[in-house]
């Protein structure tokens, strides 16, 4: 299931060209496409805390795929607003992933967060490498349709409604086993949540800003839309080693000066982007390595807590209002280009943000190993 929670998200921008030729859209709107199910990322990741209370970890799993599967084939009809509702479907549905899945690893592995958080992300990282990859391969090569390149994920989303339904008869009607969840207006009060969820925020917005725009720079530094399909799939994929070692060093003794590796060489790679082929190439690199560091590190602040029954509110409320900040990246970054004519201004504000996801980082990262120490582990 985890494989489906980004790649029907990442297979759209290397087709983003064709897609607003065909549906007659903006730049800002284009933009729209991936800010879109980000909102619902933060609108729907409120009701996961409701859902897991109600009805059990594994009992909530179909609010995930049934919404998913509805919102690929909805997006693959051809219209507009058929795109546009089907983006809110399946941004519903993977919101409720986003809050389910850390939450399930933090109640099953409590003294294995970091090596399951770590397998998590890596395999957010491989979803989203394999979503941005194939898409253009499917169109250039095969000379499928957009409409056939985005909804190819609708049969692993079925595959694994299918595998998943005997799993819910066996479960318990409740589940017994999880801490009692903290309430949201308890983890709301706490400085640390506001810290943790303008961190998600922020690295978000940069993670998503350039998964949309990329393919966009990079032709205009000279390579070719495959070339620049097949560079933001590199993006994606690059992000595993980092998605791995995260978890280890996020809330460790050593959290700082990985933050500073992580956010300098991020920085870095998107100085980079206005240099020309080559450079711009290097920098895919240096930014694919850092963002799989950087969403793991995310994740891990959120579900490497002392209680287990904070993560499931303090998850729904850092990705429901984080992933709102980072829904105006996208658009907005396309509307400075628009003004502007160039990618300096855009990558200048992506650039502050990066700065300050450092400074952030920086403080969820001591603040919490100092509680785990305190505590004994």
């Amino acid at each position: 299931m985890t494989l489906l929670l980004r790649s029907p998200i990442t297979a759209v921008p290397p087709a983003l060209a064709t897609v607003r030729d065909d549906l007659g859209l903006s730049e800002f709107a284009a933009g729209a496409t991936t800010s879109l199910p980000l909102i619902c990322f933060g609108v729907f990741a409120f009701l996961a805390p409701f859902l897991i209370a109600r009805w059990g970890l594994e009992r909530a799993m179909p609010a995930v795929l049934i919404p998913l599967l509805a919102g690929i084939v909805l997006r693959s009809a051809g219209l507009t607003w058929t795109f546009f509702v089907g983006a809110v479907l399946v941004g519903s549905g993977i919101a409720v992933g986003n809050v389910l899945v850390p939450a399930l690893i933090r109640a099953r592995f409590a003294g294995r967060v970091a090596l399951f958080m770590g397998l998590y992300t890596a395999v957010i990282q491989v979803s989203g490498a394999v979503g941005s990859a194939l898409t253009a391969p499917l169109q250039t090569r095969a000379g499928w349709s957009w409409e056939f390149a985005v909804g190819i994920w609708a049969l692993p989303a079925i595959l694994t409604l299918a595998w998943w339904w005997p799993v819910l008869r066996h479960s318990p009607p409740r589940d017994t086993r999880a801490a009692p969840p903290t309430g949201m207006g308890t983890v709301v009060v706490r400085p640390m949540t506001w810290v943790i969820t303008v961190f998600m925020g922020l690295q978000s917005l940069v993670y998503y800003s350039l998964l949309t725009w990329l393919p966009d720079q990079l032709t205009a530094a000279g390579h070719s839309e495959a070339g620049a399909g097949l560079l933001l799939g590199l993006f994606s994929l690059l992000g595993l080693p980092g998605a791995f070692l995260a978890p280890r060093f996020a809330t460790g003794a050593r959290a700082v000066p990985f933050l500073a590796l992580v956010y300098g060489g991020q920085a870095l790679g998107v100085t980079l982007l206005g240099f020309g082929t080559a450079s711009a190439a290097v920098g895919v690199v240096l930014i694919g390595l850092a963002q799989g560091a950087s969403f793991s590190i995310a994740m891990t602040f959120i579900a490497d807590q002392p209680h287990a029954g904070d993560v499931p509110a303090l998850a729904a409320f850092a990705q429901g209002a984080g992933y709102m900040l980072a829904a105006t990246g996208p658009m907005a970054l396309g509307a400075i280009f628009a003004a502007a004519g160039t990618w300096w201004a855009p990558n200048a504000v992506v650039l502050t943000a990066i700065g300050t996801v450092f400074i952030l980082g920086c403080i969820a990262g001591t603040r919490l190993h100092a509680a785990h120490r305190a505590a004994g582990r």
